[in-house]
């Protein structure tokens, strides 16, 4: 299963997923109009997504569950089919900030994943990433408690699957470790959560290979959130500095798709600097976070907002720090107007849980159809 997006606090890390795993024949007979539509539709909306056209990405996957569920309804011993479009369709929402419409699609993921479960050590891991999926949405929208509940099925089912050999799934360990720290807050359980998914990662060679790389940057990113909250900002500093070196080396072939991922991580990196009292590095890094987030929100202005205004509080604290007093009160204002703007709008139409300073949860993978 290759790493492409959703267990993504902070610094998301792109989706999960996972694509087609089969073609042509499926248990000795050739796969239905529907179910190789279907399997098509998936892998584009999985490499739209890589290539950073999160929108089109969606619409394709959506259409890959229309798609899929008729065949579920002709014939329910497919409904894995749909539970992978589901899961990944979740997965997107979630990355694209629409936190409450991908939780009931998850949680049908994960209902059609438990009939399979015990079928395949395959299956079960799907079960996983639909579960970590559906924690890392209830993260976003402040259900905590139906996120770590839901988050820790996914880690003990990933830790069984190591229990017996399946070292393929340390990545996917690690990437539900670092959603359950997210989702447990600013508690030292977290940094436990993290320090292990860290170990993982690191014994899993991220030189070489760049879906543990992003993993690795984005836990490390996230951990920084626990680690600035209990004043440690040399081990912060240390670890928001490597977070932006890896997105950096990942960004030079895909500069569109990690662009979010390296912002955020930026913006993690100047609050590690200004608390190591470096605020002309600080002010720097969040002049960088804040031009890549401007981009980011001139497509999606509400997703981005916030992450604008908090960048720019952060800049008008380093400018501050510097003495330069008029611009530290030209980004407070703007600050100011996009959280006036955010206030303005309806209740519903506000974007849930982004008030927590942890940085990344991570995206999960999409998964492939079988």
């Amino acid at each position: 299963m290759a790493v492409a997006g959703t267990l993504m606090g902070g610094v998301p890390v792109p989706p999960v997923t996972v694509g087609s795993r089969h073609r042509g024949e499926t248990k000795g007979r050739t796969m239905t109009s529907l179910e190789e539509a279907g399997a098509d539709l998936i892998d584009q909306g999985n490499a739209l997504w890589a290539r950073g056209h999160r929108a089109e990405a969606v619409q394709v996957t959506r259409q890959a569950v229309r798609y899929l569920r008729e065949l579920a309804q002709a014939n329910p011993a497919t409904s894995h089919h749909l539970a992978t479009a589901l899961s990944n369709l979740g997965s997107m929402l979630v990355d694209s900030g629409q936190h409450e419409e991908a939780i009931p699609v998850l949680e049908q993921s994960v209902v059609f994943r438990r009939i399979f479960a015990d079928k395949g050590t395959e299956f079960t891991a799907d079960l996983a990433i639909s579960l970590a999926n559906l924690g890392r949405a209830h993260t976003h929208v402040e259900r905590l408690v139906d996120a770590q509940e839901a988050l820790q099925e996914a880690v003990d089912t990933y830790r069984a699957l190591l229990d017996q050999g399946l070292t393929e799934y340390r990545h996917a360990t690690a990437m539900s470790l670092n959603s359950l720290g997210n989702a447990r807050g600013l508690v030292p359980a977290a940094t436990g959560d993290f320090d292990e998914a860290i170990a993982l990662l690191r014994a899993l060679d991220p030189v070489e290979n760049d879906d543990i790389a992003l993993i690795l940057a984005a836990t490390l990113a996230s951990q920084c959130g626990i680690l600035l909250h209990v004043g440690d900002g040399v081990r912060a500093d240390a670890n928001s500095a490597e977070a932006v070196r890896l997105f950096r080396r990942l960004a030079e072939p895909n500069p569109t798709g990690v662009a979010p991922y390296l912002a955020k991580a930026l913006v993690v990196r100047a609050e590690a600097l200004q608390q190591v009292s470096r605020p002309q590095d600080a002010l720097a890094a969040v002049e960088e976070a804040i031009a890549i987030i401007r981009i980011c929100a001139d497509a999606n202005p509400e997703g981005w907002r916030d992450q604008l205004a908090r960048s720019l509080r952060l800049a008008a604290t380093a400018f501050h720090s510097l003495g330069r007093a008029d611009e530290a009160a030209a980004a407070s204002e703007e600050a100011d107007r996009l959280t006036a703007q955010d206030a303005a709008l309806p209740e519903e139409s506000r974007p849930e849980g982004r008030t927590r300073s942890l940085l990344s949860r991570l995206p999960w993978k999409r998964s492939r159809s079988r």
